[in-house]
């Protein structure tokens, strides 16, 4: 996955880094919703897009807090693991390998965490269960103990599954008392039957008999396809032999009929971050932690819960902690590395949130992972990061941009990614695996299409912004490719440090609302600083400093700059010199302009002679309710004297919604997603009159809501509220039997929505002002 570049040879490839370095995605598959026409239109997207590959998943067809199912979908018989399926998989490995991507599957159905409908309750998870009897000593005892309560699962599930048997370990007897220590623990065991009564000549005071069991936890893998909900359960952490056995339910398939694309276009298999609960017992638990410990563990359950607080009890815990997790790791999840690298595959893993030690499960991934949602600064684990440092693991993963619906509205852009984006790299990640690319199976008709039920963030060819959005990718490209470079050295609040053998990598971020300078390296006067920006690919040396004691980075807020100091001597790479400006002069383009309308789902039309002026401030529906891209188009006059030697030509659009692809004399000049929106565009220009055209394009989430000022054509289903948004119950029948749509005036179709006929419109559009700037440069 790259990396040990020459620093010539990362300047080579900086403007567009090649596919090793660019970002995966996450592919999501709903439910029986696949086809292999809308598998070949994502993946050629995904490389269009510049995105190295994607890892599948099979998810309920629609998600809240977990399954939460559309209803009659167009193809029921396309059931998980069917022929169907697997075909659709075969189709994916083969148009991958044609285009240059690489994919992989989440091990198992669902996004957590490990275990299929091939996992019955004795192969699934285990725990302690108790019950206990009060029992006064003195006399002799004869007692039925009750049966323990068995355990059921539920998570966020709608479904709950509760195990049908126990299997008894031991019976103990404990004082009614605090302050207890093993030794007050009576055995019982040999006093009670199979059935659990209890013979006993109890000594005088007060006891609690307690019956000590297991039974499975039930937990499941969830938010699993529609067809095997309720019929899968996780399988045993702590038993090799169970573990060995979940995983040749994995792999053995996937061999059979994916076989010739292992280690081609197939390459990993994910373990997403863990969500299955507790597991604290397996057959051959006493002898592994007596192995640990020295001692019984079963008195130790029936104590803990009499005396929950006492030193022994705490002590207790710590032993239990230890020794599962040395058997999550060493039974599970050490059996299912080996058996995928048996396999020709590698391990892609978020090691966290289970009960083992995440320190100790980095090492075992091939590609250890952490996550990172929208609402938060990006940063994520740094235990993940300090272990994979240690252990020589160059590459860290995250599962990136997850989006909570209450702020993924189909109005997430660049812009707003750009925070965590960063965050996320200066604490050391280097792959993003972006959170979600959905899979769209249906006619390109239907927009936004699929979607992961609430969840963002929305990636995908549906998206409005997907074409233009190839900046963003490239800028994450950037960053990720100067970023695996050489070691790891340091970690800071705004920025990071990596060593090569020619040179030192500093990347710095600003996440402040003010202008910030950082001191990055000390000064050495036999190295001139170097700026390769990540957001328009050019490199250039560092302006001149005022005080030259340390190697400074200014950063305007929400910017982010490498500085790259290069000890290798001879560079073999063009490095423009810093520009200072002395001077400039500001010359309004004017507020009117020629454009064309490319709505996202309805015909495209102009408007001559329009004024800038936000759309959703518009009398006119057609701009209202606008998703797509608005090209503006105008003349701009230039003379002699503003392009001589030591002027510098700026375009400052002002203030636009979302994206803008700016065009001189039909030549492209760059893709702006972030304020403010500024392009030089010297070198595009000529004396006289310049053809100028500025390509908008914002988001969703105005045609959305224009959508909902008609009646549907559809019957709504769960409403959670104007927050989350709500979904269509069902694929209504004229969708279904592929007939005109009945309702001429909703022009999007989607199977979760988060508007209503009164949700605020988002700005959108070009409106400025907008100025031509001419600079006087040194």
């Amino acid at each position: 996955m790259g990396g040990d570049e020459t620093t010539a040879d990362l300047a080579g490839m900086f403007v567009e880094p090649p596919m090793c370095y660019r970002p995966y995605v996450w592919w999501h598959w709903m439910g029986s919703n696949f086809s292999k026409e809308g598998i070949t239109r994502d993946l050629e997207a995904m490389k269009e897009a510049g995105i190295a590959g994607a890892t599948i998943f099979n998810l309920t067809s629609a998600v809240q807090e977990s399954e939460a199912p559309i209803e009659n979908n167009p193809w029921p018989d396309q059931t998980y693991r069917s022929e169907a399926y697997w075909d659709a998989l075969a189709h994916a490995a083969a148009e991958a390998d044609r285009l240059g991507l690489k994919i992989g599957l989440h091990n198992c159905p669902g996004y957590s965490t490990a275990g299929g409908p091939w996992i019955t309750e004795e192969k699934g998870m285990k725990r302690v269960v108790l019950s206990h009897v009060d029992v006064q000593g003195g006399r002799k005892v004869r007692v039925q103990l009750p049966d323990p309560d068995l355990p059921s699962f539920k998570f966020y599930s709608p479904n709950e599954q509760k195990a049908t048997w126990f299997r008894d370990i031991s019976v103990v007897a404990v004082p009614d008392r605090k302050g207890l220590s093993a030794r007050d623990v009576m055995d019982l065991t040999a006093k009670t039957d199979a059935s659990g009564l209890l013979d006993w000549d109890a000594p005088s005071g007060r006891w609690k008999v307690y019956r000590v069991a297991y039974a499975p936890t039930m937990a499941f893998p969830h938010p699993v396809p529609d067809d095997v909900w309720g019929k899968t359960l996780e399988s045993d952490k702590m038993s090799s032999d169970i573990a060995a056995f979940h995983w040749d339910n994995v792999l053995e398939p996937v061999k059979e009929h994916l076989g010739q694309w292992i280690g081609k276009s197939l390459t990993h298999v994910l373990i997403d971050s863990y969500e299955a609960g507790d597991q604290n017992w397996t057959e051959g638990f006493k002898e592994e932690f007596m192995a640990d410990h020295g001692y019984d563990p079963a008195p130790m359950f029936a104590l803990k819960d009499a005396d929950p607080d006492s030193e022994v009890s705490k002590a207790f815990d710590d032993d239990l902690k230890a020794t599962v997790s040395r058997l999550f790791l060493e039974k599970g999840f050490m059996t299912a590395r080996d058996k995928i690298h048996e396999a020709g595959l590698e391990l892609f893993w978020e090691p966290y949130t289970g009960p083992f030690s995440t320190a100790d499960a980095v090492a075992l991934a091939d590609l250890p992972m952490g996550e990172f949602w929208t609402y938060s600064s990006g940063k994520i684990s740094g235990t993940i990061v300090g272990k994979a440092k240690e252990n020589g693991q160059r590459i860290v993963g995250a599962e990136a941009f997850t989006g909570w619906p209450t702020n993924s509205h189909y109005t997430e852009d660049p812009a707003f990614l750009k925070k965590s984006a960063d965050g996320t790299f200066v604490s050391g990640t280097n792959l993003l695996f972006l959170h979600h690319w959905v899979h769209q199976p249906f006619d390109d008709r239907y927009q936004p299409g699929m979607g992961m039920g609430w969840w963002g963030t929305h990636f995908g060819r549906n998206q409005t912004w997907f074409k233009p959005g190839k900046a963003f990718f490239t800028y994450l490209s950037r960053c990720q490719m100067m970023l695996r470079q050489g070691v790891l050295e340091d970690r800071s609040a705004n920025w990071i440090h990596r060593k090569t053998p020619e040179a030192d990598i500093y990347f710095a971020i600003n996440q402040g609302e003010k202008p910030s300078s950082v001191a990055l390296a000390a000064w050495d006067p036999s190295v001139k600083p170097e700026y390769w920006d990540p957001y328009s690919g050019k490199i250039s040396y560092a302006p001149v400093q005022d005080k030259e004691d340390s190697v400074r980075v200014t950063l305007d807020p929400g910017a982010s700059m490498f500085v790259v100091l290069n000890h290798g001597g001879k560079k073999g790479y063009k490095v423009s010199q810093s520009i200072t400006v002395k001077g400039e002069t500001s010359r309004p383009v004017g507020d009117v302009w020629n454009v064309d309308f490319a709505p996202k789902v309805d015909n495209p039309f102009s408007i001559n002679d329009f004024r800038l002026k936000d759309f959703k401030d518009s009398d006119d529906d057609r701009l209202k309710y606008f998703s797509g891209t608005a090209t503006y188009k105008t003349k701009i006059s230039v003379g002699k004297e503003d392009l001589a030697k030591g002027k510098r030509v700026v375009l400052d659009l002002g203030e636009l919604n979302d994206l803008a692809e700016v065009s001189v004399g039909g030549k492209k000049v760059a893709v702006l997603w972030y304020p403010p929106f500024k392009a030089d565009v010297t070198d595009f220009l000529k004396a006289g009159d310049n053809e100028v055209s500025v390509a908008v394009t914002n988001t969703w989430a105005n045609r959305m809501i224009g959508d909902e000022q008609f009646e549907p054509d559809f019957e709504w289903g769960q409403d959670r509220g104007r927050d989350f948004g709500r979904a269509i119950k069902a694929f209504p029948d004229w969708f279904m039997k592929d007939e005109p749509r009945p309702s001429k005036g909703r022009k999007t179709f989607a199977i979760w929505t988060y508007f209503w006929k009164d949700s605020p419109l988002q700005p959108a559009g070009l409106t400025g002002p907008v100025n031509l700037v001419i600079q006087e440069v040194n």
